[in-house]
């Protein structure tokens, strides 16, 4: 009689979360819960997610944003929660969708490009390709906010859980690649955009803090300074303080905390994706759809708007590398002057010393014996 195989148990799915060892961040952070949960204003009680109460990844990232200042973080929550009610965060997350997305991804081109060393994922934007006043034609500032709004939600939802999983260890933000090559001048004085801009990055501040791990600008001209004075007014300090501005020369920047692998080649990396448009319209990464991956359905004009960015990407990194190389190679070669002048004079005192000791050898030489 055969024996029956007993069915086999699915293993635990293994959760990371953030460690917390100081002991006065322990204790601060039972002071946090007990003031949430002790609030008697109505109209905030009303709005607090039980759930988010008992999150200690939550609730630790709202208390450091505030420098450890229970009630400071308790208004800020409290702030996040009314935010979420008002504009239907959960009902949202479900059912929103950016009627003309694709349209908005070829003039404002970003995405989602797989992950950097310590498992954040990679998020792209060229805004050297931007055109505020067409994207704001096709759909309305506030629905490109939600838009905006939502993809930090994502990032809290899934991503970094997913990044999680792969590097099994927690995870708590995005790593920013932001493109300026090209970038116009008037657009970056754009009353739209920098509207849109105070806007959304009051949310990731204010809703989501701390979820920054790191920003790279790339291919900042000089035009770029007066943009960054304007937009730097919008961030905190220890938003500014993540961000790090280069010209054309990025890619060792890059490489040093992206693996190559999981960087784009149009960024010096060798990643290539085979779907049409490459690296920016393939949503890389643990959370990539079977979606993601057709593209031949799409309408012409489409595929073939994204075709074209990809070969205007791919043509940036062919003329950085260029100029990488032609800069390394005069660094080599200076260097190989340097060490070439160094050892002709040392060649030089050597012979003098070998003068000056034989010399002196004479000299002993031709000196009277004592008698």
């Amino acid at each position: 009689m055969e024996s029956k195989k007993e069915p086999e148990k699915k293993e635990e799915e293994e959760e990371y979360h953030e460690i917390i060892t100081d002991p006065n961040e322990i204790k601060l952070l039972e002071e946090f819960k007990h003031s949430l949960e002790t609030v008697t204003d109505k109209s905030d009680s009303e709005v607090i997610d039980p759930s988010a109460v008992l999150d200690n990844d939550i609730l630790i990232h709202f208390l450091r944003a505030k420098k450890l200042n229970v009630q400071k973080a308790t208004r800020m929550i409290l702030n996040y929660f009314h935010w979420k009610r008002k504009i239907n965060l959960d009902d949202l997350y479900i059912n929103f969708k950016l009627e003309h997305k694709n349209e908005i991804q070829l003039i404002f081109p970003h995405c989602f490009h797989k992950y950097a060393k310590d498992g954040s994922p990679i998020y792209i934007q060229i805004m050297g390709k931007l055109n505020p006043d067409e994207v704001f034609k096709i759909d309305t500032p506030q629905n490109i906010c939600i838009y905006s709004a939502l993809i930090s939600e994502r990032m809290e939802r899934e991503y970094f859980k997913m990044c999680a999983k792969i590097k099994k260890r927690y995870v708590h933000g995005v790593f920013n690649i932001v493109d300026f090559r090209d970038i116009r001048t008037t657009m970056l004085i754009n009353k739209k955009l920098l509207t849109y801009l105070k806007e959304s990055f009051g949310i990731l501040q204010d809703c989501y803090p701390e979820c920054l791990s790191g920003c790279y600008i790339l291919n900042a001209g000089f035009a770029f300074r007066a943009f960054f004075s304007a937009v730097s007014l919008f961030l905190d300090a220890k938003t500014k303080d993540k961000v790090r501005v280069y010209g054309e020369n990025y890619r060792e920047h890059l490489l040093e905390k992206i693996d190559s692998d999981c960087l784009p080649s149009f960024f010096g990396g060798t990643c290539q994706c085979p779907n049409k448009g490459g690296c920016l319209f393939s949503n890389a990464g643990p959370w990539q759809t079977e979606e993601d991956k057709k593209d031949d359905n799409l309408p012409e004009e489409i595929i073939n708007g994204r075709i074209e960015l990809n070969n205007y990407m791919m043509s940036g990194i062919k003329v950085n590398t260029v100029k990488e190389e032609k800069k390394e190679k005069e660094k080599l070669e200076e260097k190989e002057e340097k060490v070439e002048k160094k050892e002709k004079v040392e060649e030089k005192e050597n012979v003098e010393k070998k003068e000056i000791e034989v010399k002196n050898t004479g000299n002993e030489e031709s000196k009277p014996e004592n008698v």
